[in-house]
């Protein structure tokens, strides 16, 4: 450990004479002795040295790893502040991290870093993210990772982690018994002898997940789960049309279904995620001899996000003219316009998709009493004193980690740095919302807008989008969409855990409920 005085000096550094590199190389030491040496100093030194070599002209290697190093910095000013594992929703050195990881990811020099470096940054992205309750997210991140490295030792233990906190929050039994399955396999495959690790504390790591995998497969009969799991035995559907369908929605983890996470198994072609079971007072409403109103809420939104991605697969795979366009008289405006039901079934796709974030925080506010004026709810406000920019009180240390995941989408969404960043296309995905519902989105065909002279541009009137564009950030409103309903589903189920083990002397009522038949789902032709 460096004496007081060494890293007084190792802190006072310049790095004006320097070549870029060379400083990076410093400040890397810097961040890394002075987390070691609890040296708070040292980190801050190490931020402004950072916004010092961003003024050089850089190469694009070197912008990215700037942003890389500047997350390892926050990082280690969380771990000197003692704010490591806090439940408090608004943390500005997590969010400084999750920030400049994702500026890091999407540089343009991301691409050029070497294949460990971009592991690491896109593992680190998704460890925060996993930490802030977006677990499925989260997944995708790890997932990435392990494209480039399918042996990255950090992204398959902390995939580990996330799959089995996410296994907690299930009530299914299977379901929650092949994500710890998962869970334990991700260790053991960190463990292995040609796993990829980075730095010099391999030994250490590889003894807490060798126990982490003993916990786990200690938890349950892995083998008989690994026989009964059968990912892939599962029919796809009856007829060829189904069965592509199906498979789409697997090949993007469109489907409601935790099992979709793990990858494109056809066990997880079906939207079986449901609200857990309810608990209400008798007289918490009239009309109790009928299930909770949330119960037919729940199935509305998982309704309009089914046929919802129907319409967008339908929209993204048409490649004939329906007969419904013909005889639609429309006229050529000269600029490839894009007219067609194909078009119109991505468009209310995706106006669908954005229309269940706000229905997702009408839900939050009646299930958690909120008490918000029903007719302004919107998925920005709802966590916020009505008026203000602020979380309300009794949310900032809430104990609900998919809550708070659902809180931390909405300021990726809205929040204006984040948004920025960690979403950069958030406000051209609100604009072509807004647009869809209020103005004029103008679509063209997507072929053509690369090849005109002038490409349409937006104004006051209208949106101009071409349709590849438009089917792209359509799909990514689905996945967000269902990133929310899982997440909403899995906090409601915290709460209602929460008040069976607060335990009750009430007498308690139960109302089995049965699922509806499908053959209901047929629109009866008299109507």
């Amino acid at each position: 450990m460096p004496t007081s005085a060494e890293l007084e000096n190792l802190r006072q550094r310049s790095i004006a004479k320097l070549n870029t590199d060379a400083a990076l190389d410093h400040i890397a030491i810097l961040i890394d002795t002075s987390l070691d040496a609890k040296f708070p100093r040292g980190v801050e030194r190490a931020l402004y040295l950072l916004d010092e070599l961003e003024r050089r002209e850089l190469a694009p290697r070197q912008g990215a790893l700037i942003e890389y190093f500047r997350a390892n910095a926050w990082s280690a000013k969380e771990v000197s502040a003692g704010e490591r594992g806090s439940w408090d929703w608004e943390h500005p050195e997590r969010e400084q991290q999750i920030l400049a990881l994702s500026r890091a990811s999407a540089h343009p020099g991301f691409a050029e870093l070497d294949i460990v470096r971009r592991c690491q940054i896109l593992t680190n992205r998704a460890n925060q993210l996993n930490t802030r309750g977006r677990f499925v997210d989260a997944i995708e991140g790890w997932d990435k990772a392990l494209s480039i490295l399918p042996n990255f030792a950090m992204a398959l233990a902390n995939r580990g982690f996330g799959l089995k906190h996410y296994a907690g929050l299930l009530e299914q039994d299977r379901e929650r018994a092949i994500l710890l399955l998962h869970a334990h396999d991700g260790f053991a495959a960190a463990l292995a002898p040609d796993a990829i690790y980075e730095g010099e504390n391999q030994t250490v790591l590889r003894r807490q997940f060798a126990a982490t995998a003993a916990e786990y497969a200690a938890a349950a009969d892995l083998d008989r789960i690994r026989a009964l799991q059968d990912l892939d035995g599962t029919d796809l559907g009856r007829s060829k049309a189904e069965r592509a369908y199906r498979r789409w929605c697997l090949d993007r983890r469109l489907f409601l279904n935790p099992l979709n996470d793990l990858g494109a198994f056809s066990v997880a072609a079906i939207d079986d995620l449901v609200l857990p079971t309810i608990m209400e007072a008798f007289d918490d409403r009239s009309g109790a001899f009928t299930p909770p109103p949330v119960i037919g809420f729940f199935n509305q939104m998982k309704q309009e996000y089914a046929s919802a991605r129907f319409m967008l697969y339908e929209g993204l795979n048409s490649t004939k003219i329906h007969f419904s366009d013909r005889g639609v008289r429309l006229f050529d405006t000269l600029d490839y316009p894009a007219h067609s039901l194909a078009i119109e079934r991505v468009r209310t796709a995706y106006r669908i998709s954005y229309s269940l974030l706000d229905k997702v925080a009408f839900l939050v506010d009646h299930v958690w009493k909120l008490g918000k004026i029903a007719d302004r709810i919107n998925f920005k406000n709802v966590w916020m004193v009505e008026g203000k920019p602020r979380l309300l009180d009794g949310f900032k240390k809430y104990p609900n980690w998919p809550l708070r995941g659902l809180y931390w989408l909405s300021k990726e969404l809205f929040d204006d740095e984040l948004k920025r960043t960690t979403a950069a296309d958030a406000r051209e995905l609100h604009d072509i919302r807004n647009a869809l519902e209020h103005k004029y989105l103008q679509v063209h065909e997507g072929w053509a807008w690369n090849l005109m002279l002038d490409s349409p541009a937006s104004n006051c009137f209208c949106l101009s989008i071409d349709s590849d564009l438009l089917e792209a950030k359509a799909l990514r409103v689905m996945k967000i969409a269902r990133a929310a309903l899982i997440q909403l589903a899995l906090a409601i189920g915290v709460e209602e855990r929460k008040k069976n083990d607060g335990g009750t002397k009430l007498l308690i009522g139960s109302m089995p409920l049965i699922g509806l038949e499908e053959r209901r789902k047929r629109r009866d032709p008299g109507w």
